[in-house]
Parts: structure tokens; C-alpha cells; sequence
């Protein structure tokens, strides 16, 4: 650690990542605010989500667990181990620590009683059931990211108090791959959301398979795919060059404050508009 000293662009790079580590903690806060709210939604309109997200098989009358890490079979229809904290589950999904959940088996022999004869949604064989494991980590991967970053801003501004400025080579790592965790934490989100309601396109009204139109080719899919992926990965591929060919150049030479008493009224601008 050192102190930054008037004279050098240090006080610049350190104000500028103290901003950037509140707006990450500030903004990591409200997410995790909302996302609690809306996970209180989800369970009520879309209770087999969370279910998968928790990989909960058995229904929970009261003091549902929410489990940190859980092992289970590869066809992920059983839990073998698993580390919780009760009652958690029930206060994600219902704001009460001794709120009930319903589990996987339950909303599955539910969802074929209700659905198994609709027209517009799944056959009796269907197991409305998503991909738990995916379900699972993905749920998990969205929240640890995010509060991995919050945690990080938290670091960043306690290392940065009092005028200092961490030396530490672990620190410029710390910062740099940081800004990464927001994306990762919002595709994870993604990921959950579209495979934690499957099979369904419209919960409970349109079967996912349903959906599929009849005249868009797989090879036309297929193709858009591949396009999109290609143009964005290049497009990541020069951003990411810029933003390191900058941090690089670093920042113009300091200069002093003019006294503009003496200042030539001549002289060239620096900058103007």
C-alpha cells in the first residue's frame, strides 16, 4: 500500500475506481432487493422454477432448506448429498422462515392431472419437469457472480481509504476481471430463466414445443446463430483491445494547474467547446 500524492494521476485512477466499486455495491444491493422480490413472484405464478432452482423433489410444509451445494444423481432426479440453511428456501419463496414449498414431485403429478388433457399445453406422458442440474448451478452461478462482485467493490473501497492505493499485483487482476461478473451473473440469469420454465412457452397456456414455427427451416435457425455469435464475438474480441491499448497508454502526462492571472490570452487552447 501507498498514499497517492498530489502531482501524479494516482488521485485520478483512485477516484475513479472508488466510483466505480459504490455504483457496483450500490447497484449490487438494489439487484439483490428486487431479485428477492421477484423470486417471491415467481414462486407464486411459477412454482416449478423454484422447485428446480432448488432441486427440492419433496414438498415442505414449513422450514424449507435452501441448499449451498447439493450432489446429486446424473439423471438429477435424487438428491445424495447436499449442504443447507434451514429455512431459507421458505423465506426466498415466501417471506416467512417456516413458509411452505411445494417440491418437485408434487407440482409434477399437479401440472399432469391439470394440463395432461389440455389441448394448447403438454400430453399425458410429459414430465413438466425442466433440466434440474441446469436449473440448479445456473440459479446459484447468477447469485454467487453478483455477490462475488459486491464483495469485490467492498474490498476495493476498504483498500482505497485513507488515500491509499493497493500495490499488490493481485489487486490489478481483482480489478480488471470484476467488470466481467455483472455479464456472467446476467447470461446465468438468463440461462435459469429460459430452462427453469420449460417445457413451457406460455406457463400453463402454450407448450414450448408448440411454439416452433413451421417456416423457419433448423438450418435457417441454425445459420442466425452462428452469424450472431460470430459478429458479437468479434465485436468483443476489438473492444477488449481498445480497453487494453488504454489502460496501457494510461492516462496524458500531469500538468499543474495554470494560474490563469498570468495566463497568455493567446496562447493555444487545450481544449475548448
Amino acid at each position: 500500500m501507498r498514499r497517492a500524492t498530489v502531482g501524479s494521476d494516482l488521485p485520478m485512477y483512485r477516484s475513479a475506481t472508488r466510483l466505480g466499486a459504490v455504483v457496483t455495491l450500490v447497484a449490487g444491493l438494489a439487484v439483490a432487493v428486487s431479485g428477492d422480490v421477484q423470486g417471491k413472484i415467481m414462486t407464486e405464478v411459477q412454482p416449478m422454477k423454484m422447485a428446480a432452482a432448488e432441486a427440492l423433489y419433496q414438498s415442505a410444509a414449513h422450514d424449507a432448506p435452501f441448499s449451498l451445494f447439493t450432489v446429486g444423481s446424473l439423471d438429477g432426479t435424487q438428491e445424495k448429498f447436499s449442504v443447507t440453511v434451514p429455512g431459507l428456501l421458505s423465506f426466498l419463496a415466501t417471506g416467512k422462515f417456516d413458509g411452505g414449498v411445494k417440491g418437485i414431485n408434487e407440482l409434477k403429478s399437479q401440472y399432469a392431472t391439470t394440463y395432461g388433457d389440455s389441448g394448447n399445453a403438454l400430453d399425458k406422458d410429459a414430465t413438466y419437469v425442466p433440466n434440474i442440474p441446469l436449473s440448479y448451478w445456473s440459479f446459484r452461478l447468477m447469485m454467487g457472480v453478483g455477490f462475488a462482485a459486491m464483495a469485490a467493490a467492498a474490498a476495493v473501497l476498504w483498500a482505497t481509504r485513507r488515500d491509499l492505493v493497493p500495490q499488490a499485483r493481485w489487486w490489478r487482476w481483482l480489478i480488471l476481471l470484476t467488470p466481467l461478473l455483472p455479464i456472467l451473473g446476467n447470461s446465468f440469469g438468463w440461462i435459469f430463466t429460459e430452462v427453469g420454465r420449460q417445457p413451457w412457452l406460455v406457463f400453463g397456456l402454450m407448450a414450448t414445443s408448440t411454439g416452433v414455427s413451421p417456416a423457419v427451416a433448423a438450418g435457417e435457425v441454425v445459420t442466425s446463430m452462428v452469424v450472431y455469435t460470430l459478429l458479437y464475438g468479434i465485436l468483443a474480441v476489438v473492444e477488449v483491445k481498445l480497453f487494453l491499448a488504454y489502460m496501457r497508454a494510461g492516462a496524458p502526462p500531469f500538468e499543474a494547474p495554470v494560474d490563469r492571472t498570468t495566463q497568455d490570452e493567446d496562447a493555444e487552447l487545450a481544449f475548448a467547446y
